[in-house]
């Protein structure tokens, strides 16, 4: 068995109509669903969601241009935000853009971004970080040729690299 391919990120926000109108005017993501959690339906994800008695969930998803799409939930009640990059667990989420030192102009820009470094040069790929307004880590890369290799050639290279110089891994 394979999986297909990554489906989906979630992120929590603290307001659910401000997050869809940011990711809209950032990066022109429409809004595909909307769901709000009734008791009956959260009843079974407590553990799952982390919830304390009378907490509602609202999630909605917003697709990217290419497809990706990003779940966004709204808490009634949120724990304190809590995010360590030393610490297993998700890290961050990337959107892939053309040139970054111009995403990064033009959250600068905006003024309601926290950005954590200017663009970097690392294997032909330029990237920078960022925090969206409820501090969710966020990576804008330009792959420049290498999004023809992952892209295009990924299965390929993939295939000889766990053959060749990463067969370690594979025993």
């Amino acid at each position: 068995m394979r999986i297909k391919s990554l489906s989906h990120v979630g992120i929590t926000v603290k307001d659910f109509d401000k997050a869809v109108k940011w990711y809209w005017d950032v990066f022109k993501m429409p809004l595909l669903s909307v769901s709000e959690l009734d008791a009956a339906t959260l009843a079974g994800k407590k553990k799952l969601y982390n919830l304390k008695e009378g907490i509602s969930v609202k999630l909605g998803f917003l697709r990217a241009p290419k497809g990706g799409v990003v779940e966004i939930f709204e808490f009634s009640e949120t724990a304190p935000f809590d995010h360590a990059w030393n610490r297993p667990g998700t890290t961050h989420f990337t959107f892939d853009a053309h040139n970054a030192y111009k995403w990064y102009d033009k959250l600068k820009a905006r003024g309601d971004v926290e950005l954590l470094c200017e663009p970097q040069e690392t294997d032909g790929a330029a990237w920078f970080f960022f925090r969206d307004p409820d501090g969710n880590l966020i990576e804008i890369i330009d792959l420049r040729f290498n999004y023809f290799a992952i892209r295009v050639l990924g299965k390929l290279v993939g295939f000889i690299m766990r053959k060749g110089p990463f067969k370690a891994y594979y025993k």
